[in-house]
């Protein structure tokens, strides 16, 4: 199969915390930030729809390990998606995966600044604690810079890319 027939998966963490009418937000900020990606490199990344639930994870998951054309997984922690929903589903993952730790918005609207703005930007909480799981879990892992170069002693505290 040629590089250009292959998809990395980009799967999405949230909760039902925040109400079920901001699922359509997250998927649609995780089209776009697909789109993007799929511009730029060599295959496609395709959004799937945010997962909430541990057994959501899990499926999506092992949908991945069984789809041919899938190379890997790509996770965002959109808003606070508690990781402890992760640890059956990564688990189970036999393929590639790159945690992406990014805030959708780059620029704080301080002067409108509420509450819904606030539950739907929580990422940092929740990708944190991603990257807390894993390690807790064991689970090899790095940084990528911006160029997609692999580093393996980090001096900034974040590898961050926004949308």
């Amino acid at each position: 199969m040629a590089i250009k027939d292959y998809e990395f998966w980009f799967i999405v963490g949230t909760q039902h915390l925040y109400g079920e009418e901001i699922f359509a937000d997250i998927n649609a900020h995780a089209k776009e930030m697909c789109d993007e990606w799929s511009a730029k490199l060599p295959c496609k990344v395709v959004a799937k729809p945010c997962v909430k639930t541990s057994s959501e994870i899990l499926n999506i998951i092992q949908e991945a390990n069984n789809t041919t054309n899938c190379a890997g997984i790509i996770t965002w922690m959109h808003t606070f998606s508690p990781s402890k929903m992760w640890i059956a589903g990564l688990n189970a993952l036999n393929k590639p995966y790159l945690h992406v730790n990014t805030q959708f918005n780059r620029d704080i609207p301080w002067n409108s600044i509420d509450m819904d703005f606030m539950n739907l930007n929580q990422s940092a909480h929740g990708d944190r604690e991603h990257g807390y799981i894993h390690a807790r879990m064991r689970k090899q892992n790095g940084c990528l810079d911006e160029s997609g170069s692999r580093r393996k002693r980090i001096k900034k505290a974040s590898c961050t890319s926004y949308f």
